[in-house]
């Protein structure tokens, strides 16, 4: 009875670990960043030349909205809708459309990036175990669900003790790499577990810093979300 016993116990040990399916692991990756359906945060913005703060109001469909905080982004504010991207100006009601080149560039990539639910956007196509910066590994290969998406692979490191991500490559559809997410240490927050801190590494060698926090639960109004009409 001893002799099987230990190997049983082992076993059922690493049952959780294993189990664990690419899907359930985006789930929990992008709770750190989307902690409630409802919910506003504080993000700061570092670059060379650039400091910005803004506070980001998020729904749960998906749809954000960020406020400048920052003296020059004070009045600004970015509207994000479905897979569209408005810019509010203070002192003008017509909103200002967003390309896809333009959010390809400077901060609306940061935003992006940050913004990004892998679930919602991507499948997973395959998942293996790698190592990376001496820590065990899942490695997802994620293909974009949606034409919209610039980036239409992801490869995704997360850490398999705590399901925490590492490292994500965006990449372009001939395979060549977008953007790279570095992901800085999670901490708590009203009782959850949520991202600190996001580092975007630019082919160029180009980099930004995405400070979050504090976090808050729910307050956020509706009517915040929709897009002013130039002829009131």
């Amino acid at each position: 009875m001893h002799t099987f016993a230990r190997p049983a116990l082992l076993l059922f040990a690493a049952l959780p670990v294993l189990a664990q399916s690419g899907e359930e692991i985006l789930v929990r990756v992008d709770r750190l960043r989307h902690p409630w359906p409802v919910f506003t945060v504080e993000l700061t913005l570092k670059a060379p030349g650039v400091s910005q703060q803004w506070k980001v109001s998020a729904r749960e469909n998906g749809d954000a909205r960020l406020d400048g905080l920052s003296k020059k982004e004070q009045g600004r504010a970015v509207l994000l809708k479905g897979d569209q991207m408005w810019l509010l100006l203070s002192g003008t009601k017509r909103p200002v459309k967003v390309t896809p080149q333009q959010r390809l560039m400077g901060p609306a990539a940061g935003g992006d990036v940050a913004r990004t639910r892998f679930r919602e956007d991507y499948a997973v196509e395959a998942m293996a175990e790698e190592s990376l910066d001496g820590r065990d590994c899942w490695r997802l290969e994620l293909t974009a669900k949606r034409p919209a998406l610039s980036a239409r692979k992801v490869l995704l490191w997360v850490a398999k003790e705590g399901t925490l991500p590492l490292k994500a490559e965006f990449r372009m559809a001939s395979g060549k790499v977008q953007r790279t997410a570095l992901f800085g240490a999670p901490v708590q927050s009203h009782g959850q577990a949520v991202l600190s801190k996001m580092v975007i590494e630019e082919p160029s060698g180009a980099r930004a810093e995405l400070l979050f926090g504090p976090w808050g639960k729910g307050g956020v109004e509706a009517a915040a979300f929709e897009l002013p009409d130039p002829d009131r």
